[in-house]
């Protein structure tokens, strides 16, 4: 028999944790020019760099292939790179992230974008498809627009039939269709965290594989039965358990927001930060720098050191 739950005991000694040290929680630099448009630059044009940096923010390296490489002297790793390399073609080109362009995309161009001389994305086809389809939906539904689609700059997540929210509006676009709603979380995040939008619900975090990770090891989510050795064993879950695994992690870190009163964006951001620099996937985790060292269960018992659960055939995380 397979079990998916949420341990509220362990999610109460985190939320505490985090309570008593908000100022000690990292944050992402939305402003860093090496990843992200100028303070000043034009609403719109932010608006489509991000809506199409996070459609291709997915799955970028493969085991034995990591994405990473050199730009301008520099050395960078995985979501590091592609922003890296989106705010390179930016600067050159801001018209490169126009629907118009956007939709006749060829792969080449894609590939020459989102290449380094010794690293590219495994699914070059794929995010081609994407982008094609994003700018083709921005032109006919939204008149070329980002702004249109957003919906100004007080915006709700989730609507109803009448009034449909961001995540209803982006779920046309095949980019950002998934039920985990990890990429429409994302966009929302950034859109926040560089004053373009005020959300009027409640924003969730983007449960990625660093969050999933994190969920397991810490035991806010616990897994057992067959799925359990799936994960243990590194062998790759079906799009319905990959789903039933990601809304059980994403309604823990829910809770965990509540009640340690930290805003999702900002523990989006410090958890996001923490697997890849803390609690790492592939090597020894440096447990003595994480907040939450006293009682988490990976450090007390090694069965529950993972990697994350394995999926790799996806462009939604």
């Amino acid at each position: 028999m397979e079990v998916i739950g949420i341990d509220t005991r362990i999610i109460d000694r985190a939320a505490r944790v985090l309570s008593k040290n908000k100022p000690a929680l990292t944050q992402l630099d939305m402003y860093d020019p090496r990843y992200y448009p100028p303070e000043n630059t034009d609403r719109e044009l932010v608006l489509r760099y991000f809506l199409v940096m996070v459609a291709m923010d997915h799955r970028l390296s493969r085991p034995g292939k990591p994405y990473e490489g050199y730009v301008d002297g520099e050395f960078y790793h995985g979501a590091d790179l592609l922003y890296r390399l989106g705010m390179k073609k930016f600067m050159e080109n801001p018209d490169f992230f126009s629907p118009e362009h956007l939709a006749h995309i060829s792969i080449e161009e894609v590939e020459e974008w989102l290449s380094t001389s010794n690293a590219s994305p495994p699914d070059i086809p794929v995010r081609t498809m994407l982008l094609r389809d994003l700018g083709l939906k921005i032109i006919k539904l939204y008149d070329g627009r980002i702004d249109n689609l957003v919906g100004g700059e007080e915006i709700r997540i989730h609507g109803d039939i009448v009034s449909p929210g961001l995540a209803e509006k982006l779920r046309i676009i095949r980019a950002y269709e998934d039920p985990v709603e990890k990429k429409t979380m994302l966009l929302a995040k950034f859109l926040e965290a560089r004053g373009l939008v005020k959300i009027q619900d409640e924003l969730d975090l983007a449960i990625d594989n660093h969050l999933s990770r994190i969920a397991y090891r810490l035991g806010i989510v616990m897994v057992s039965g067959p799925l359990w050795d799936k994960i243990v064993g590194g062998e790759e879950v079906t799009w319905e358990e990959d789903v039933l695994l990601r809304m059980t992690i994403r309604r823990a870190y829910r809770l965990l927001a509540r009640r340690s009163g930290v805003k999702p964006g900002l523990l989006d951001d410090h958890l996001w930060i923490m697997g890849r620099k803390i609690c790492l996937r592939d090597s020894e985790p440096f447990c003595n720098k994480c907040l939450f060292r006293n009682f988490c269960m990976a450090r007390r018992n090694a069965k529950f050191m993972v990697r994350e659960h394995t999926y790799y055939n996806t462009w939604y995380y």
